[in-house]
């Protein structure tokens, strides 16, 4: 019994509304030929001395017209149960409620079943999502005090006459200069909250080609070389200018810890229902235990180079959040020589 119950509950929602008409048309029947037919015969009979036609007319009237009024409000309470937890938790979503989740039972044929899980998914989107601006607004807040501190200092050293006047007031112009990077980043993160409606079909190969050819440019000077194999059309649905930041991001990662007079591949493809894009360069690559950490906001595995080179350590952090942003991922490993990243992002069909 328990088998066939399961059976039952794995099959579409066609399938069992379809099982549901057939047995209740043949309850109605039966009931009515076995059970309220025979017994109408013998009162009829006894009233008016005979069971007429129009009786039996009657009798299938009332009894085609019970039952499904009965069952159909029936299901009309299922149907709208489902409907009301469905509101309840995307009303509870848009208040703020990021752990609002339906129940899930796992049948991929029940057409509620998919619309919970595709809910459930958007919620745990929306969470991630918010978990990453919230910690990179508090990791530029946090990273900001570090110039503003020192800034400080400068000026009361300054006030009191300090001799090396000059040295300190370059060390004013480097730290307003970061600071101005990174106030520039936050405000493109704000930018790209306001745009992020403004999704698209996006032909991804293209933009990796042109990116791969601007960075291409750039690394000249040191004998740097962009390999590019783009495997087919790649689309797919969201914003252009986060994915071209992402990309960039990646691309000007691998360009600078890349070493003079060596390659960058740069692999696209289409993996089942997945886009991935990998992007190795042949450089020092990263201590195992800091794949995770390089994602980090402001993280550095050579701070030294970093500041030599300008950056803030912000790129691979917005990386991920716009990979997560568009339902997908982002991953380094080492590559032996090199790293490689990989950014997974869901193919538009």
């Amino acid at each position: 019994m328990l088998l066939n119950f399961t059976r039952f509950n794995g099959l579409s929602f066609f399938w069992k509304s379809y099982i549901f008409i057939v047995s209740l048309l043949i309850f109605v029947v039966a009931l009515v030929e076995i059970i309220l037919e025979p017994l109408a015969e013998a009162m009829l009979t006894g009233l008016y001395g005979d069971f007429l036609p129009r009786h039996e007319a009657v009798l299938w009237a009332v009894s085609i017209l019970i039952p499904p009024l009965v069952c159909g409000n029936i299901l009309a309470k299922i149907l709208s149960g489902k409907l009301e937890k469905m509101g309840r938790a995307a009303k509870a979503l848009a208040r703020g409620n990021l752990e609002a989740r339906l129940p899930v039972k796992g049948n991929d044929q029940d057409a509620f079943d998919v619309l919970a899980r595709s809910f459930n998914e958007m919620a745990q989107a929306l969470k991630t999502q918010q978990y990453y601006e919230r910690r990179l607004l508090a990791d530029i807040s946090h990273e900001l005090r570090s110039p503003l501190t020192r800034m400080t200092v400068a000026l009361e050293l300054l006030a009191r006459k300090h001799t090396d006047q000059e040295g300190l007031a370059l060390r004013m112009e480097q730290e307003l200069s970061r600071m101005n990077e990174m106030l520039s980043l936050l405000l493109e993160q704000a930018r790209d909250s306001l745009t992020a409606s403004r999704q698209e079909i996006i032909e991804l190969g293209k933009i990796i080609t042109e990116l791969a050819g601007d960075y291409a440019f750039q690394g000249e000077s040191e004998k740097k070389k962009i390999k590019t194999r783009i495997a087919g059309s790649l689309r797919v649905y969201g914003n252009v200018l986060q994915l071209e930041r992402m990309l960039s991001a990646i691309l000007s990662n691998a360009v600078f810890y890349a070493p003079a007079d060596s390659l960058i591949l740069v692999q696209a493809r289409l993996e089942g229902e997945n886009i991935r894009v990998s992007v190795r360069d042949y450089g020092p690559g990263a201590p195992e235990e800091e794949l995770e950490d390089i994602f980090r906001a402001f993280y550095r595995v050579d701070a030294s180079r970093a500041r030599a080179g300008g950056g803030v350590g912000l790129g691979l952090a917005i990386a991920r959040e716009t990979a997560v942003r568009h339902g997908g991922s982002i991953a380094a490993r080492n590559a032996k020589p090199g790293l490689e990243l990989t950014v997974t992002l869901p193919a538009y069909s």
